[in-house]
């Protein structure tokens, strides 16, 4: 037989709030108990004036806390509690005062804090602890004027903090899920990398870009004891090592070539793509078709299929049939080290040339132009473009293998407890801008041809 119960906790709540009330009705204010639904607050206090029994429609929130033991870290002169994440996001929330209480029941303590006031230092509300004085801190008629105090000021008005909202955040992180194992140093008589690099398609290997030159020394992810390596460097000194003692490595000037060698990696991924490197400006970006017809990449989105233009030419607003400028789709990369972990950093920017090549004198101009323009969503659709593209390897060749020296995993996500609905703000922004935003806010997640 099934009978019906009822917990202790829920009992030991019921005990811990009747004692809040209690002390509320014994400093003359009036209690207001929430329903049986509550998102954080388990009740109110409405001020009132003793001497003329007004009440003043004044409000304070309460959350009240209870324990049958003993407090957490308890001393004869206080106590800690540690608040949960997300009550503590929502407590901070709106412009009402809201105190939480600690309470025994079976002893009759109950003590209590203003949350806001006391997680006004930011170093304390990355802590989530709370430390209470037994003495200072005692919800009894001894509080009555702090309570008062701290009540909502006349005409201030009232509004509550939303309902905690789930949201994930896209970061511009692109986690660098692996590279290559083994890294091979050796001696080399050149000293010039220009003198090197036109040597090297003498011997087969102009295109390969993974290596880099310091001091005669010649480190690379390719193995140096293997043409055409074998060639322009002293295999006597060939020595090779675990990446990692690069990779993890505390020495600067170790860490730097690991950098150096990783973007010169993205140079060549990068390449094999379709993306080109631009010295002069430090980024990525889509060369011009060989029509000078622009380049558009189809894609599956979210929600639909689209097309992302990655470069056209435009026309001048002046000469009647001429083109006055061509744009690319590009980014700037940088790699960065956070918590033993490599992630290349996205920053999505765009290149101008005034014949496909040349780089237009205007660019800087019209590059901050486009840049005022974009909106939050708009960003976004380009990080998550170029991380994907990145990703993936090279589109409509299914005997093409991924490059072997430098492979990406997702963008870094951050899952948060409060979250804004883009269709609630979005619409108030008026250009023309913010309708191509909305547009672009559910993008891409695989490439077709």
């Amino acid at each position: 037989m099934t009978h019906k119960k009822v917990s202790n906790n829920v009992l030991l709540g019921e005990k811990g709030i009747n004692l809040i009330q209690k002390r509320v009705l014994e400093m003359g204010f009036v209690w207001h108990q929430r329903g049986v639904v509550d998102a954080g607050v388990d009740g109110t206090i409405e001020l009132r004036k003793e001497d003329s029994e007004e009440v003043l429609n004044t409000i304070i929130q309460v959350q009240s806390r209870a324990t049958g033991g003993k407090f957490t870290a308890e001393t004869q002169a206080g106590f800690e509690y540690m608040c949960d994440e997300r009550d503590l996001e929502y407590w901070m929330r709106g412009n009402t005062p809201i105190i939480l209480v600690r309470s025994r029941p079976s002893s009759d303590e109950a003590y209590w804090i203003s949350v806001k006031d006391y997680f006004s230092s930011p170093a304390l509300r990355r802590s989530r602890r709370i430390l209470f004085d037994k003495k200072t801190n005692r919800f009894d008629r001894s509080c009555r004027s702090q309570l008062f105090d701290l009540g909502v000021a006349r005409g201030a008005g009232l509004y509550l903090g939303p309902t905690p909202r789930r949201e994930e955040i896209y970061s511009n992180l692109l986690r660098v899920s692996s590279v290559a194992k083994t890294l091979y140093v050796a001696d080399t008589e050149f000293r010039n990398r220009h003198a090197l690099r036109e040597l090297l398609p003498v011997h087969g290997s102009g295109a390969s870009q993974e290596w880099i030159l310091t001091s005669k020394r010649l480190i690379s992810f390719h193995d140096l004891g293997e043409p055409p390596w074998d060639k322009v460097c002293d295999l006597g000194t060939l020595e090779s090592f675990d990446t990692s003692e690069w990779a993890s490595s505390s020495d600067p000037v170790r860490r730097r070539e690991f950098v150096d060698l990783l973007n010169r990696c993205l140079r060549q991924k990068a390449w094999l793509r379709g993306v080109r490197y631009h010295e002069g400006r430090e980024c990525y970006y889509f060369p011009a078709t060989k029509s000078m017809k622009p380049r558009r990449i189809r894609y599956e989105g979210l929600s639909r299929a689209s097309t992302r233009t990655v470069f056209s030419g435009y026309f001048s607003k002046t000469a009647e049939g001429k083109i006055a400028y061509y744009r690319h789709f590009a980014f700037n990369g940088h790699f960065r080290r956070y918590a033993d972990e490599w992630f290349l950093e996205i920053v999505p920017t765009y290149h101008y040339t005034s014949d496909g090549s040349r780089m237009d004198r205007w660019y800087s101009e019209r590059l901050s132009g486009i840049k005022r323009l974009e909106r939050n969503p708009a960003v976004l659709h380009q990080v998550l473009f170029w991380a994907e593209y990145l990703r993936q390897p090279k589109v409509g060749d299914l005997f093409q293998k991924d490059y072997p020296f430098l492979r990406f995993d997702a963008l870094v996500t951050f899952q948060v407890g409060v979250g804004i609905p883009d269709d609630e703000w979005l619409p108030n922004e008026e250009d023309e801008a913010t309708k191509q935003a909305v547009e672009v806010v559910d993008e891409p997640s695989l490439f077709t041809r």
